[in-house]
């Protein structure tokens, strides 16, 4: 994680540089947004790595440890890191956060009044869609901890990218195509804010653009609300043994005959 937000402070320095290369030594607007930008990607770096800021909730402490014992005992020569593991809605949210509040920090300071311009349709879209995302995602985690399910987020951390590809059965294609086009509209974003050489307007993506990032969260909720599902098999089981252990609410049910009071019953 350490890797992904230091290459993000990289890419956003790189492109402000980029397009203003020509104004050195810079003003004290440039310093201002620069020291700006570093506070928030350096904050965000440091709570993301220290803290549970991006992290999945363990919802069983002792299955947890269980799973990492399991672990260190498979590989006995890796270190198990007894974090939880990173939430792939979560570090969504985030890098927008910081990624819309930093090209907005160094356009207002750098290229003009932010303040004269419209609302802006992509900021409110992209941050809409996250957003979404990462409450709905909450939700579904909350439901499953309440109802005691086995959930594959009580695993120790495999690794950024392990993690936030990862289900219960492993590398997930929801989950890459979700990173996938996540990649795309940040690179394509931060490319386009690297164009802008005056005005404080953020830049606006294809409505396509939005849309297939907006369908691809869509498909990754579906799908994440079936990874912890219990197997069919248990889910059987369970309904043998409940049928089993009470068979006389079985047998009472199924002989029970509703008559009308009013009508006689036929002798035989």
């Amino acid at each position: 994680m350490k890797k992904v937000s230091t290459s993000l402070i990289l890419l956003v320095l790189v492109f402000s540089l980029s397009s203003c290369s020509g104004e050195l030594p810079y003003d004290n607007e440039h310093l201002m947004a620069y020291a700006a930008i570093g506070v928030i990607s350096v904050l965000f770096m440091v709570l993301a790595v220290n803290s549970n800021l991006l992290r999945d909730e363990i919802s069983n402490l002792q299955v947890f440890n269980a799973n990492a014992r399991q672990i260190q005992q498979t590989h006995k020569w890796m270190v198990v890191d007894k974090n939880a593991p990173y939430s792939l809605t979560k570090v969504q949210f985030g890098l927008w956060t910081v990624i819309i509040s930093s090209s907005y920090i160094y356009l207002s300071l750098v290229k003009g009044d932010c303040a004269m311009q419209p609302i802006n349709k992509t900021a409110l879209v992209l941050m809409g869609i996250f957003a979404g995302t990462a409450v709905a995602s909450t939700l579904m985690d909350k439901a499953e901890i309440n109802d005691n399910r086995d959930r594959h987020q009580n695993t120790p951390s495999q690794g950024f990218f392990a993690d936030i590809l990862s289900d219960d059965n492993g590398i997930s294609l929801h989950r890459f195509q979700n990173v996938a086009w996540t990649l795309i509209a940040i690179l394509v974003y931060l490319y386009k804010v690297s164009l802008i050489t005056k005005g404080c307007e953020l830049p606006e993506l294809s409505d396509t653009l939005l849309a297939l990032t907006g369908i691809s969260s869509a498909t990754y909720l579906v799908l994440k609300s079936k990874e912890n599902d219990p197997p069919v098999q248990e889910v059987q089981q369970a309904n043998t043994t409940a049928a089993l252990s009470n068979p006389s609410t079985t047998f009472n049910n199924s002989s029970s005959i509703v008559t009308d009071p009013g009508v006689p019953i036929a002798s035989t």
